[in-house]
């Protein structure tokens, strides 16, 4: 085999390689952590004024992940039926799989969300809510076993 023969056998694997390459990546998706990033930008000082309010509370919003359950326990109590109290459960690797709850906590601020409808994995909480025509803003990071 001369040097003719293995360069031109370099050259096939090579653009073989690229080929197998460039077809996988124009089949996997992408999906984006909203599809109105413009807007959300924007707005994103108040999301950084609500998230301020929410630390200079005395009590913070507590998480925890029970057995087969998310309680959370708000540091102020939600005004009942205010559109934008909301918790987004947010999978980073699949848009599809997000979760839009809206917030019904008990008289004594605590809210229970069942976990048998998620995925096992990482996940993000982020919840706004209002209280007092006050808006607050928490986020956390999750792992549903």
């Amino acid at each position: 085999m001369n040097w003719g023969i293995k360069i031109l056998i370099f050259y096939i694997g090579f653009l073989i390689i690229m080929l197998v390459s460039v077809f996988f990546a124009m089949n996997s998706g992408v999906d984006l952590v909203t599809d109105r990033y413009y807007e959300k930008e924007l707005k994103y000082q108040e999301q950084i004024d609500k998230t301020q309010r929410t630390k200079l509370l005395t009590k913070k919003t507590e998480i925890q992940i029970l057995d087969g359950s998310i309680k959370i326990n708000f540091p102020v109590l939600p005004d009942r039926n205010n559109s934008k109290n909301s918790i987004l459960l947010y999978r980073p690797s699949d848009l599809k799989k997000d979760l839009k709850i809206e917030i019904s906590t008990d008289s004594l601020g605590v809210q229970i969300i069942p976990t048998e409808k998620l995925s096992k994995g990482f996940w993000k909480i982020k919840i706004n809510w209002v209280s007092n025509e006050t808006e607050y803003y928490a986020e956390n990071v999750l792992s549903v076993p």
